[in-house]
C-alpha cells in the first residue's frame, strides 16, 4: 500500500541539535543497528549509499564532528540528502523510508514521516525529548552563530593563508591528462591545473584544481581527479595491479577534496567569474570544474561550479551577493543532473529568473565548439 508523507510535529530545533549531537557520539552504534558497512576517513565516515542502493564505496559522507551542526551528510551520487534533509535524523529518515516503506529513487511518496524518524532516534538513545534541555547560554550562542554565518563572506583565515605561488610550484602545469582529453594548455595554465606526482602527498597521482579566494591571491582548498581509470573489479580508481583491501577502497575515489575543505562554502571560479556575472546580470551554474574550463575556452566567462549535484545555502548566498538576476542551469545530462537542476530551481526561483537549456552531450565538457555555439551561446543570446 502506498504511504504518503504525514505532517510532522513541531520541534524545537535546538533540542533536535542536541539529539543529533548525542547520535553522533554513538554514530558507529547507529550504523551497526542498521547493518551498514562504513569506513572512518579523518573527520567523516564514508560508505556506499544505503538509501538509493549505490555501489560507490565513497559516495555517502557523514560528518560526525564539528563546531556547529554535527551529523551533516551528503550522497554525492544522487543527492539523497535533498529528499530527507542533511541531518543525522534525516539520514535515519532515509534509512527507515527504505526499510519500512520500500522507498525508491524518484518516489514522492513512501517517505517515512519526520516524527517517526525522531521517535526512532529517541528510542535508540533510550531518552525522551524532554531530557534534552537547551540552556540560555546555548540559545544565545546559537543566535550569535546564525548571525555570523549570514553576514560573513567567503574568505580565508588570516592564520592559514596559502599564497597561489606555493601551490603552483608544487604541480606539473599544465596537466597532460587534460590536454589528452582535449583541453588547451592555455586554459589549464590559467586555472593552474596540474599533476601532483609526489609520493605520500594527499593528492598524489591526481590532477589538482586549486580553489581560490575571491581576489585570486590565496588558496582556500583544492580538488583532485585520479589519473587512473575506474577498476572493473572494485569500482575504485587505483594503479593497475591488485585492488586495494576493502577497508582502503575509500582512499581511491574518482574525485576528492583536500582534508578540511568545505566545498559547500565555495563556488569554483567565482574569483574570475564575478566581474562577468555583475556586468551581464547572469550566472551559469555547472557541476564540476571541467565544465567551467570548457565554457571559458569558448569565451563564456560567467560560469561557476557547485562541486556536485546540489547547491548549498552558503553557495546561494555567494550568488545573492554577485549581482546576478538570472541563472542558466547547465547540470549534467543524466538523472542526477536533472535532479540537481530541479533542486537549484526550487532553491532559487523566487530570487532569480531560471533557464534550463537542453544539451545533446552527457555534460558540457564533452561538447564541441559548434555544439556550445548552437546549444548554449545562441540560447543565451535569445534570453538576454
Amino acid at each position: 500500500m502506498m504511504k504518503t508523507m504525514k505532517k510532522s510535529n513541531s520541534y524545537n530545533q535546538q533540542q533536535l541539535k542536541l539529539v543529533c549531537d548525542e547520535l553522533c557520539d554513538r554514530i558507529e552504534d547507529l550504523f551497526d543497528s542498521f547493518g551498514l558497512e562504513y569506513r572512518l576517513n579523518n573527520k567523516m565516515y564514508t560508505m556506499s549509499c544505503p538509501i538509493h542502493g549505490g555501489d560507490n564505496a565513497a559516495a555517502l559522507n557523514i560528518y560526525h564532528i564539528g563546531d556547529n551542526y554535527r551529523g551533516n551528510w551528503t550522497c554525492r551520487t544522487h543527492g539523497c540528502e535533498n529528499t530527507f534533509k542533511g541531518s543525522v535524523i534525516g539520514f535515519i529518515r532515509g534509512l527507515l523510508s527504505v526499510e519500512r516503506y520500500n522507498w525508491k529513487i524518484g518516489d514522492k511518496s513512501n517517505i517515512c514521516p519526520f516524527n517517526e524518524a525522531v521517535d526512532f532516534a529517541l528510542a535508540f538513545l533510550n531518552k525522551d525529548l524532554k531530557n534534552f534541555k537547551v540552556s540560555k547560554v546555548l540559545q544565545e550562542k546559537n543566535r550569535f552563530t546564525q548571525v555570523v554565518e549570514k553576514i560573513t563572506k567567503s574568505g580565508v583565515d588570516n592564520d592559514t593563508k596559502i599564497e597561489r605561488r606555493y601551490v603552483t610550484s608544487s604541480l606539473i602545469i599544465p596537466s597532460e591528462y587534460y590536454i589528452s582529453r582535449g583541453y588547451s594548455a592555455e586554459i589549464l595554465s590559467k586555472y593552474d591545473i596540474g599533476l601532483c606526482n609526489k609520493d605520500g602527498k594527499e593528492m598524489s597521482d591526481r590532477v589538482v584544481a586549486p580553489i581560490y579566494s575571491d581576489d585570486h591571491r590565496y588558496v582556500v582548498g583544492c580538488t583532485g581527479r585520479s589519473i587512473y581509470n575506474k577498476c572493473d573489479s572494485c569500482s575504485s580508481f587505483h594503479k593497475t595491479g591488485s585492488c586495494p583491501s576493502d577497508q582502503d577502497l575509500w582512499k581511491y575515489p574518482k574525485w576528492k577534496h583536500n582534508s578540511g575543505f568545505k566545498s559547500q562554502n565555495h563556488l569554483y571560479n567565482f574569483w574570475f567569474a564575478k566581474e562577468h556575472i555583475l556586468k551581464s546580470g547572469m550566472a551559469i551554474i555547472v557541476e564540476s570544474p571541467g565544465n567551467v574550463w570548457k565554457l571559458e575556452e569558448n569565451h563564456i566567462h560567467n560560469a561557476v561550479a557547485i562541486f556536485g549535484c546540489s547547491m548549498s545555502d552558503r553557495q546561494k548566498m555567494i550568488l545573492d551577493s554577485s549581482g546576478a538576476m538570472s541563472l542558466i542551469l547547465l547540470t549534467d545530462n543524466d538523472e542526477a543532473g536533472q535532479k540537481a537542476a530541479a533542486q537549484i530551481k526550487n532553491k532559487c526561483e523566487k530570487t532569480y529568473r531560471i533557464f534550463i537549456p537542453k544539451i545533446s552531450k552527457p555534460d558540457v565538457a564533452e561538447m564541441t565548439l559548434e555544439e556550445i555555439k548552437t546549444e548554449i551561446k545562441d540560447y543565451i543570446e535569445k534570453i538576454i
